[in-house]
Protein backbone atom coordinates (compact mmCIF):
# COMPACT_ATOMS: atom_id res chain seq x y z
CA UNK A 1 0.00 0.00 0.00
CA UNK A 2 1.18 3.32 -0.44
CA UNK A 3 0.11 7.05 0.00
CA UNK A 4 0.37 10.13 -2.41
CA UNK A 5 0.19 12.23 1.01
CA UNK A 6 -0.06 11.89 4.34
CA UNK A 7 -3.61 11.94 5.55
CA UNK A 8 -5.58 12.26 8.84
CA UNK A 9 -6.75 8.62 9.05
CA UNK A 10 -3.28 7.18 9.01
CA UNK A 11 -2.34 9.91 11.36
CA UNK A 12 -4.90 8.79 13.75
CA UNK A 13 -3.98 5.37 13.45
CA UNK A 14 -0.35 6.17 14.17
CA UNK A 15 -1.65 8.35 17.36
CA UNK A 16 -3.14 5.52 18.78
CA UNK A 17 -0.74 2.68 18.07
CA UNK A 18 1.96 5.63 19.68
CA UNK A 19 -0.62 6.10 22.54
CA UNK A 20 -1.40 2.49 23.62
CA UNK A 21 2.23 1.14 22.59
CA UNK A 22 0.11 -1.75 20.35
CA UNK A 23 -0.50 -2.28 17.07
CA UNK A 24 -3.22 -4.92 18.43
CA UNK A 25 -4.91 -2.59 21.06
CA UNK A 26 -4.91 0.43 18.17
CA UNK A 27 -6.46 -1.87 16.08
CA UNK A 28 -9.82 -2.80 18.47
CA UNK A 29 -9.69 0.95 19.91
CA UNK A 30 -10.04 1.76 15.99
CA UNK A 31 -12.43 -1.27 15.09
CA UNK A 32 -10.35 -2.13 12.15
CA UNK A 33 -8.42 -5.76 11.43
CA UNK A 34 -4.70 -5.57 12.75
CA UNK A 35 -3.32 -6.09 9.29
CA UNK A 36 -4.65 -2.20 8.57
CA UNK A 37 -2.95 -0.53 10.99
CA UNK A 38 0.53 -2.68 10.09
CA UNK A 39 -0.42 -1.15 6.49
CA UNK A 40 -1.04 2.12 7.19
CA UNK A 41 2.55 2.81 9.33
CA UNK A 42 4.46 0.54 6.64
CA UNK A 43 2.57 3.56 4.00
CA UNK A 44 3.72 5.97 6.64
CA UNK A 45 7.16 4.83 6.99
CA UNK A 46 7.79 4.52 3.53
CA UNK A 47 6.75 8.01 2.51
CA UNK A 48 8.83 9.47 4.79
CA UNK A 49 11.22 7.23 4.47
CA UNK A 50 12.21 6.77 8.01
CA UNK A 51 11.01 3.97 10.75
CA UNK A 52 8.26 5.27 13.16
CA UNK A 53 8.66 2.61 15.47
CA UNK A 54 11.58 0.74 16.66
CA UNK A 55 12.27 -2.99 15.37
CA UNK A 56 11.90 -4.88 18.40
CA UNK A 57 8.91 -7.40 18.51
CA UNK A 58 9.31 -7.60 22.52
CA UNK A 59 7.74 -3.54 22.88
CA UNK A 60 6.54 -1.52 20.52
CA UNK A 61 7.99 2.06 21.26
CA UNK A 62 9.30 5.18 19.02
CA UNK A 63 12.24 5.94 17.13
CA UNK A 64 13.39 9.49 17.14
CA UNK A 65 11.48 9.92 13.80
CA UNK A 66 8.19 9.04 15.56
CA UNK A 67 8.73 11.04 18.09
CA UNK A 68 9.02 14.34 16.41
CA UNK A 69 6.18 12.83 13.56
CA UNK A 70 4.07 12.09 17.43
CA UNK A 71 4.29 15.86 18.08
CA UNK A 72 2.79 17.59 14.54
CA UNK A 73 0.47 14.45 14.33
CA UNK A 74 -1.39 15.34 17.49
CA UNK A 75 -1.28 19.17 16.90
CA UNK A 76 -2.97 18.45 13.45
CA UNK A 77 -4.88 15.68 14.41
CA UNK A 78 -6.23 18.41 17.20
CA UNK A 79 -6.78 21.15 15.04
CA UNK A 80 -8.45 19.11 12.67
CA UNK A 81 -11.06 17.75 15.63
CA UNK A 82 -11.19 21.15 16.52
CA UNK A 83 -12.57 22.44 13.14
CA UNK A 84 -15.06 19.56 12.79
CA UNK A 85 -16.63 20.49 15.98
CA UNK A 86 -16.50 24.20 15.28
CA UNK A 87 -17.75 24.04 11.59
CA UNK A 88 -18.92 20.67 10.43
CA UNK A 89 -21.75 18.86 11.86
CA UNK A 90 -21.32 17.13 15.08
CA UNK A 91 -23.48 14.20 13.88
CA UNK A 92 -20.67 13.18 11.84
CA UNK A 93 -18.27 12.70 15.11
CA UNK A 94 -17.99 9.26 15.34
CA UNK A 95 -15.71 6.24 17.16
CA UNK A 96 -15.90 4.43 19.98
CA UNK A 97 -15.12 5.45 23.58
CA UNK A 98 -14.45 3.08 26.32
CA UNK A 99 -16.01 4.30 29.34
CA UNK A 100 -15.16 2.86 32.55
CA UNK A 101 -17.95 4.01 35.20
CA UNK A 102 -18.62 3.31 38.84
CA UNK A 103 -22.21 1.55 39.32
CA UNK A 104 -23.73 3.86 41.49
CA UNK A 105 -23.14 6.50 38.59
CA UNK A 106 -24.84 3.17 36.26
CA UNK A 107 -28.24 3.27 38.82
CA UNK A 108 -28.44 7.50 39.17
CA UNK A 109 -27.95 9.52 35.86
CA UNK A 110 -25.97 7.45 33.71
CA UNK A 111 -29.22 6.90 31.05
CA UNK A 112 -29.64 10.43 30.79
CA UNK A 113 -26.03 11.13 29.86
CA UNK A 114 -26.70 8.07 26.72
CA UNK A 115 -29.44 10.08 26.12
CA UNK A 116 -27.77 13.56 25.65
CA UNK A 117 -24.32 11.94 24.43
CA UNK A 118 -26.72 10.24 21.61
CA UNK A 119 -28.77 13.46 20.68
CA UNK A 120 -25.83 15.59 20.00
CA UNK A 121 -23.17 12.74 19.07
CA UNK A 122 -25.38 10.22 17.40
CA UNK A 123 -22.56 7.94 15.76
CA UNK A 124 -20.37 8.01 18.95
CA UNK A 125 -20.47 4.36 20.69
CA UNK A 126 -19.49 3.40 23.89
CA UNK A 127 -17.83 0.30 25.65
CA UNK A 128 -18.82 0.51 28.76
CA UNK A 129 -16.78 -1.39 31.62
CA UNK A 130 -18.78 -0.97 34.93
CA UNK A 131 -15.91 -1.51 38.12
CA UNK A 132 -15.09 -0.81 41.23
CA UNK A 133 -13.07 2.36 41.22
CA UNK A 134 -9.82 1.02 41.67
CA UNK A 135 -9.75 -1.06 38.63
CA UNK A 136 -11.02 1.30 36.90
CA UNK A 137 -8.20 3.96 37.85
CA UNK A 138 -5.66 0.99 37.18
CA UNK A 139 -7.56 1.12 33.81
CA UNK A 140 -7.91 4.79 32.80
CA UNK A 141 -3.92 5.43 33.89
CA UNK A 142 -2.53 2.28 31.62
CA UNK A 143 -4.48 4.21 29.08
CA UNK A 144 -7.23 0.93 28.47
CA UNK A 145 -10.00 3.26 29.00
CA UNK A 146 -11.04 6.49 27.20
CA UNK A 147 -12.97 7.94 29.67
CA UNK A 148 -14.09 6.87 33.54
CA UNK A 149 -16.69 8.29 36.36
CA UNK A 150 -15.13 6.79 39.30
CA UNK A 151 -14.36 7.62 43.12
CA UNK A 152 -11.49 10.40 43.33
CA UNK A 153 -8.67 11.53 42.94
CA UNK A 154 -6.47 10.13 40.58
CA UNK A 155 -3.69 11.52 41.09
CA UNK A 156 -1.86 11.06 37.73
CA UNK A 157 0.04 13.06 35.95
CA UNK A 158 -0.71 11.82 33.08
CA UNK A 159 -4.60 12.21 33.19
CA UNK A 160 -6.83 14.78 33.15
CA UNK A 161 -9.76 14.70 35.95
CA UNK A 162 -12.57 17.13 37.19
CA UNK A 163 -15.27 16.79 39.81
CA UNK A 164 -18.26 14.99 38.65
CA UNK A 165 -20.55 14.82 41.53
CA UNK A 166 -21.49 13.38 45.04
CA UNK A 167 -23.34 10.74 46.86
CA UNK A 168 -23.73 11.08 50.95
CA UNK A 169 -24.13 6.99 52.08
CA UNK A 170 -26.50 6.06 54.70
CA UNK A 171 -27.83 2.97 56.19
CA UNK A 172 -30.54 1.64 54.94
CA UNK A 173 -32.85 -1.20 56.01
CA UNK A 174 -36.15 -2.93 55.21
CA UNK A 175 -38.40 -2.60 58.13
CA UNK A 176 -39.17 -6.39 58.66
CA UNK A 177 -35.60 -6.26 60.69
CA UNK A 178 -37.67 -4.31 63.46
CA UNK A 179 -35.76 -1.54 64.05
CA UNK A 180 -37.20 1.90 65.38
CA UNK A 181 -37.85 5.07 63.24
CA UNK A 182 -36.10 7.39 65.71
CA UNK A 183 -32.55 8.02 66.21
CA UNK A 184 -30.17 4.49 66.56
CA UNK A 185 -27.41 4.42 67.83
CA UNK A 186 -24.54 2.60 66.23
CA UNK A 187 -23.95 0.25 68.46
CA UNK A 188 -27.44 -1.18 68.16
CA UNK A 189 -26.84 -1.07 64.17
CA UNK A 190 -23.94 -3.50 64.33
CA UNK A 191 -26.20 -5.73 66.11
CA UNK A 192 -26.97 -6.89 61.86
CA UNK A 193 -24.83 -7.66 59.51
CA UNK A 194 -23.48 -4.67 57.33
CA UNK A 195 -23.79 -4.99 53.11
CA UNK A 196 -21.45 -2.44 51.53
CA UNK A 197 -18.99 -2.17 48.53
CA UNK A 198 -16.31 -4.59 47.38
CA UNK A 199 -13.27 -4.90 50.49
CA UNK A 200 -10.82 -2.71 48.10
CA UNK A 201 -13.13 -0.04 47.96
CA UNK A 202 -12.94 3.30 49.39
CA UNK A 203 -16.52 2.80 51.24
CA UNK A 204 -15.95 -0.51 52.46
CA UNK A 205 -12.61 1.00 54.53
CA UNK A 206 -14.24 4.09 55.66
CA UNK A 207 -16.48 1.64 57.04
CA UNK A 208 -14.18 -0.20 58.51
CA UNK A 209 -12.65 2.98 59.91
CA UNK A 210 -15.49 4.17 61.70
CA UNK A 211 -16.10 1.01 63.78
CA UNK A 212 -12.52 0.58 64.54
CA UNK A 213 -13.08 4.14 65.45
CA UNK A 214 -16.19 3.57 67.73
CA UNK A 215 -14.27 0.26 69.23
CA UNK A 216 -17.00 -1.66 67.45
CA UNK A 217 -17.58 -5.56 65.44
CA UNK A 218 -19.78 -5.65 63.23
CA UNK A 219 -20.50 -8.64 60.70
CA UNK A 220 -19.29 -7.16 56.74
CA UNK A 221 -20.93 -8.54 53.61
CA UNK A 222 -18.84 -6.62 51.00
CA UNK A 223 -20.36 -6.83 46.98
CA UNK A 224 -18.88 -5.59 43.80
CA UNK A 225 -21.99 -5.86 42.98
CA UNK A 226 -24.72 -2.98 44.10
CA UNK A 227 -27.60 -5.27 42.72
CA UNK A 228 -26.98 -7.91 45.28
CA UNK A 229 -26.71 -5.36 47.85
CA UNK A 230 -30.09 -4.28 47.82
CA UNK A 231 -31.51 -7.61 47.06
CA UNK A 232 -29.83 -8.91 50.30
CA UNK A 233 -31.10 -5.86 51.77
CA UNK A 234 -34.64 -6.49 50.44
CA UNK A 235 -34.36 -9.77 51.99
CA UNK A 236 -34.16 -8.68 55.50
CA UNK A 237 -30.22 -10.61 55.45
CA UNK A 238 -29.00 -6.64 57.34
CA UNK A 239 -28.69 -3.30 56.53
CA UNK A 240 -26.67 -1.81 53.91
CA UNK A 241 -24.38 1.14 53.80
CA UNK A 242 -24.99 2.76 50.41
CA UNK A 243 -25.78 5.61 48.84
CA UNK A 244 -29.89 6.10 49.33
CA UNK A 245 -29.86 7.62 45.93
CA UNK A 246 -29.08 4.55 44.07
CA UNK A 247 -32.39 2.88 45.29
CA UNK A 248 -34.71 5.94 44.09
CA UNK A 249 -35.38 4.32 40.55
CA UNK A 250 -35.80 1.14 41.78
CA UNK A 251 -39.82 1.06 42.91
CA UNK A 252 -39.73 -1.60 45.01
CA UNK A 253 -36.41 -0.92 46.56
CA UNK A 254 -38.08 2.63 46.92
CA UNK A 255 -40.96 1.27 48.67
CA UNK A 256 -39.58 -0.99 51.15
CA UNK A 257 -36.07 0.23 52.38
CA UNK A 258 -35.40 3.21 54.26
CA UNK A 259 -32.84 5.31 55.57
CA UNK A 260 -32.09 4.81 59.32
CA UNK A 261 -31.50 8.02 61.58
CA UNK A 262 -28.86 8.28 63.33
CA UNK A 263 -26.28 10.83 64.71
CA UNK A 264 -23.27 8.89 62.51
CA UNK A 265 -22.20 10.28 59.97
CA UNK A 266 -20.52 8.49 56.57
CA UNK A 267 -17.87 10.26 54.05
CA UNK A 268 -19.57 11.03 50.99
CA UNK A 269 -18.51 9.08 47.62
CA UNK A 270 -17.11 12.06 45.42
CA UNK A 271 -16.93 11.18 42.18
CA UNK A 272 -14.52 12.44 39.20
CA UNK A 273 -14.73 12.45 35.19
CA UNK A 274 -11.44 11.59 34.00
CA UNK A 275 -9.70 11.06 30.51
CA UNK A 276 -5.93 10.61 29.25
CA UNK A 277 -4.10 13.81 28.35
CA UNK A 278 -3.82 13.40 24.77
CA UNK A 279 -5.15 15.58 21.40
CA UNK A 280 -6.64 12.29 20.62
CA UNK A 281 -8.88 11.97 23.49
CA UNK A 282 -11.04 14.57 22.34
CA UNK A 283 -14.40 12.82 21.94
CA UNK A 284 -13.98 10.97 25.64
CA UNK A 285 -13.66 14.96 26.67
CA UNK A 286 -16.62 16.38 24.91
CA UNK A 287 -18.61 13.33 26.17
CA UNK A 288 -17.09 14.39 30.11
CA UNK A 289 -18.32 17.82 29.25
CA UNK A 290 -21.83 16.48 28.90
CA UNK A 291 -21.30 14.14 32.04
CA UNK A 292 -20.38 17.04 34.21
CA UNK A 293 -23.46 19.24 32.78
CA UNK A 294 -25.87 16.37 33.30
CA UNK A 295 -24.57 15.36 37.16
CA UNK A 296 -25.32 19.32 37.95
CA UNK A 297 -29.23 19.13 36.22
CA UNK A 298 -29.85 15.98 38.41
CA UNK A 299 -31.97 16.54 41.46
CA UNK A 300 -30.35 16.70 44.75
CA UNK A 301 -31.04 14.03 45.94
CA UNK A 302 -29.45 11.74 43.50
CA UNK A 303 -26.11 13.42 42.83
CA UNK A 304 -25.63 15.12 46.75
Amino acid sequence: MTVPMIDFRSLEIFIWVAELRSFRRAAEKLNIAPPAVLARINALEQFLNVRLFEPDRRRVALTPEGHELLVHAERLNGMYSEMIEKIGDRSTTRGIVRLGVSESIVHTWLPVLFARVNATYPQLGFEIDVNISPYLRDRLVSKDLDLAFLLGPINSQNVHSRPLCSFPVAFVADDKIGLPHESIALEHIVKWPLITFARNTEPYMALRQLLAREGLRATIHASASLEAVVRMALDGIGIAVIPPAIIEKKIDARERLRRLHTTIELPDLNFVVGWPDAPVHRAAQKVAEIAIEVAREMPKSETA
